[in-house]
């Protein structure tokens, strides 16, 4: 509210530097209507049983001194608490972005309630260095145990590193840890489409072949097969039969040359020739015996 009201240039209406002046001023309308903005900004940024106590209190001078009485703590007690915060802020279920917001939020609280008064003697820079190592373990001692291997090997770093090069730090093994995860998901998600899709045609019934995991409409029996499709054994051994026996007359028979084979047929024509004539006399013989008739004994 202070840097708000500053930015405005309206802090001198909550401080008292601006007083109220006299009705009869010239300048009363334009401080009473500066005024009344200012009352707006505060009670618009209270909760809704705080402003309707302080509703009808007339200058913003008067709200803010009100609630400054009624809230303002010792800065021993405010110490208390925001120690208190500190270390027990963890985590958790929290992302780590959303973590170190907490903490830096709780680390601001804290520099302007202890408000060290600023130094540039020589022991300056072992003070911010010192602040600087207790805010790095204050932070790494929050993490989830997920983080416990990084923990270490920033521990392990000599000199210590800031709490900014750590914050950078872990943003990036959370990146790779996120990449990862991304992966294992999309494979999961791959591995389930396909077995959801293999359960799914495990259903189907063609009621043509008969055959599971396909229907009438594509069926490769009434379609066509593709040019690259690979049959089943089933298809293969249709034709078992045919391609053993193949086989035994393909081993049986002996590896023969082109001259071989001519002698061969040679040999098989003129044996035929030799029945085929064997054959004729033999018909001729019979004919004439029949034409004979029966013996006449003499």
């Amino acid at each position: 509210m202070m840097i708000s009201l500053s930015a405005k240039n309206k802090l001198g209406f909550v401080d008292g530097t601006i007083p109220k002046p006299l009705i009869t001023s010239s300048s009363y309308s334009n401080w009473d209507r500066a005024n009344s903005m200012v009352i707006s900004w505060i009670l618009n940024s209270l909760s809704k049983n705080i402003a309707e106590s302080v509703l009808f209190l007339q200058t913003a001078y008067e709200i803010w001194s009100e609630l400054k009485q009624r809230y303002e703590q010792l800065n021993g007690a405010m110490l208390y608490q925001i120690q208190q915060q500190l270390y027990s802020i963890s985590q958790g279920t929290d992302d780590f972005s959303l973590y170190f917001t907490k903490l830096t939020k709780i680390w601001d609280e804290l520099r302007v309630v202890q408000d060290l008064p600023p130094c540039s003697c020589a022991a300056a820079t072992a003070i911010h260095k010192f602040l600087e190592e207790q805010r790095l373990i204050q932070l790494l001692m929050g993490l989830n145990d997920s983080y416990k291997i990084l923990r270490g090997q920033i521990l392990m770093m000599k000199p210590l590193p800031t709490v900014s090069t750590a914050y950078s730090l872990i943003i990036q093994e959370e990146q790779q840890r996120g990449i990862n995860n991304l992966s294992i998901i999309n494979n999961e998600a791959i591995a389930m489409l396909a077995s959801s899709d293999n359960s799914s045609k495990k259903h189907l019934v063609c009621s043509h072949c008969k055959k599971n995991g396909h229907t009438k409409a594509q069926c490769y029996r009434l379609i066509g097969f593709p040019s690259n499709f690979k049959f089943t054994k089933t298809r293969k051994d249709e034709n078992k039969s045919m391609a053993q026996n193949v086989e035994v007359i393909s081993a049986s028979s002996p590896s023969i040359s082109p001259e071989q084979y001519q002698q061969l047929m040679d040999l098989v024509n003129s044996h035929k020739i030799g029945q085929a004539s064997t054959q004729a006399n033999l018909s001729v013989v019979n004919g004439a015996m029949n034409d004979e008739g029966p013996f006449i004994e003499e």
